[in-house]
């Protein structure tokens, strides 16, 4: 029974699979049809029949025989073979030979696409043959009407041409040639060829037509403009010579006899037509004519330029002499006066021995300048290099004068915190005094001779001659820290020796009622007669606080608040 069953679903299944196909191809088939019905229906022939309006000769009727035959293929031939074979698709499909019916629609559409292309071939062929027919009967007319343009105007102006004019009356009468084979192959229904020549006569006359208008300004430029240059160029550079510029390197007269060569040139290219050559050329001769006026007026600029700069630099050197000097004077002072480093003492002599190299150089430059062998442009280098490196020396003595003066700086500085220190040290004092304290420990007083010892040794060690300012820093940084020491114990001292003395107040309400705290007491007050501050207020605030404990706070508070 499940036998059965499964047979009978395998057989709807083929059957559906076999309608869903067939179903498919059919549609396949409606499709090429389509296809082939519109390339039938092409209007090749209507096109082709065009052709007849033209001079069925020569080329022209060789491609419409052509594109007769081939349409007479398509129609009679190439199309009913799609037929026939749309027909077998059709025919494998009913029979459920799927896989011929797709292999037969692959090869139809094929046939169709190439069919399409050969369609289009004929039909792009054929309107290239039409539409040169129109564009030449079009663009010749205006060919004529250039060609007797460029005539007349040869003729009316045949004298700005020089020895052009016959190579340019040469190729008018060539492209007059032009036309006659023009019309030649217009009768012989060569078409494409006469399109051919109507693109090259427009290229040659739209040339020539060129050529007419630029002729004349080369031959201008380069027999009349050009020679005056050359001369006043000439001119120019003879008077500077004879003025005492060296312009030897300049090569000018070398270079104006090499561009009247190629000016030469140049008019011998306009003669045989070769204009855009000669006008690149042209544009050269100018540039490197352009560059030799300038290389002239930046020699003229050089030369006032050398003489301010000259006039500069040599008050640049002597103030720089002068500051020298007073480098000098104030480096032996500061050698007498503090410990000088031996690297700093050398930076001195590399400014004097790079500046007495420089006042060398700049009277070299000067004898140059005497004897007239070199450019002023080149002397005017060498200047500003002396001047570059004049200005490098400037701000290699300011670096060094600051160095002298941070020296002195250094020293007045360090005076000042000694004093500071010492105004710290006799505050202390006062404060000991004002507080009416019956003395002091004896750690505070070695604390107080330690600080006012270092103090004494940072003195002594800034009055030594030479004066080693690094010593003297390193002493008085420790200095520093002695004195800010003492005047902290001095402040916690005062403080405890204030707290201790409200203390033992508070804590005398207790001595008639408890008589362990009148003992600590006594022995409190004892300590505090000896100056032992920091016992006294240990052993009253440890008595208080066995009846009143967080008494010593409170009273810190109020003697913070008063003090």
């Amino acid at each position: 029974m499940e036998f059965i069953i499964a047979l009978i679903i395998l057989i709807i299944g083929l059957v559906v699979y076999g309608m869903f196909s067939r179903k498919k191809i059919y549609q396949e088939i409606d499709r090429l049809e389509t296809i082939k019905v519109e390339l039938a229906n092409t209007p090749v022939a209507e096109e082709i029949s065009k052709v007849k309006e033209l001079n069925m000769t020569g080329q022209t009727e060789e491609l419409f025989e052509r594109w007769r035959e081939q349409w007479d293929e398509i129609i009679s031939t190439n199309l009913p073979k799609i037929d026939k074979e749309l027909f077998e698709t059709e025919e494998a499909a009913d029979k459920y030979r799927f896989k011929k019916a797709k292999q037969l629609s692959i090869h139809i559409d094929q046939a169709l696409e190439q069919t399409k292309i050969d369609i289009e071939n004929i039909l792009t062929e054929l309107q290239n043959l039409i539409g040169s027919e129109q564009d030449n009967r079009y663009d010749i007319e205006e060919l004529n009407q250039l060609h007797r343009h460029v005539k007349k105007k040869l003729l009316a102006h045949r004298y700005s041409y020089g020895n052009a004019e016959k190579t340019l009356e040469y190729a008018i009468n060539t492209s007059k040639e032009q036309f006659k084979k023009y019309e030649e192959e217009t009768i012989n229904g060569n078409y494409l060829q006469a399109r051919e020549i109507v693109l090259q006569l427009k290229t040659d006359l739209t040339a020539i037509d060129s050529y007419l208008e630029q002729i004349p300004k080369v031959l201008v430029e380069c027999q009349t403009t050009l020679p005056v240059q050359f001369n006043e160029l000439l001119d120019g550079f003879r008077e500077m010579s004879e003025q005492g510029y060296v312009l030897d390197h300049l090569q000018v007269e070398e270079t104006v006899e090499l561009l009247k060569q190629e000016t030469a040139e140049i008019i011998a290219d306009i003669e045989e037509l070769y204009v855009e050559e000669a006008i690149t050329k042209l544009d050269d001769v100018n540039e490197r004519l352009e560059q030799l006026y300038d290389s002239l007026e930046h020699e003229v600029f050089s030369y006032h330029k050398m003489n301010r700069e000259s006039h500069t630099v040599s008050n640049f050197l002597r103030m720089l002499q002068e500051r020298n000097r007073e480098l000098r004077e104030e480096t032996l002072f500061v050698q007498q006066s503090y410990h000088f480093k031996e690297r700093d003492l050398d930076v001195y002599y590399k400014m004097d021995r790079e500046l007495k190299r420089l006042t060398n150089l700049y009277y070299n430059i000067s004898d140059k300048v005497a004897e007239h062998n070199l450019a002023y442009s080149v002397i005017q280098e060498e200047l500003e290099d002396v001047s570059k490196q004049l200005n490098q020396l400037k701000e290699s003595q300011e670096s060094y004068s600051d160095m002298l003066q941070a020296l002195r700086k250094d020293e007045l500085s360090a005076k000042d915190k000694i004093e500071e220190l010492k105004s710290q040290l006799i505050e202390a004092r006062r404060l000991i005094q004002k507080s009416n304290l019956p003395g002091v420990p004896e750690e505070y007083k070695v604390q107080l001779e330690k600080t006012v010892h270092i103090l004494n040794e940072v003195t002594a060690k800034l009055k030594e001659k030479p004066l080693n300012i690094q010593a003297v820093q390193s002493l008085l940084e420790d200095a520093v820290g002695f004195v800010q020491d003492t005047f902290d114990e001095t402040e916690a001292m005062l403080e405890e020796a204030r707290l201790v003395e409200r203390v033992i107040q508070y804590g005398n309400r207790y001595r008639s009622t408890h008589h362990s705290i009148a003992q600590s007491l006594e022995e409190a007050e004892e300590a505090f007669r000896h100056y032992e501050y920091k016992e006294a207020l240990k052993q009253a605030s440890a008595a208080i606080e066995q009846v009143d404990p967080g008494a010593l706070d409170r009273i810190q508070r109020i003697v913070s608040s008063q003090s």
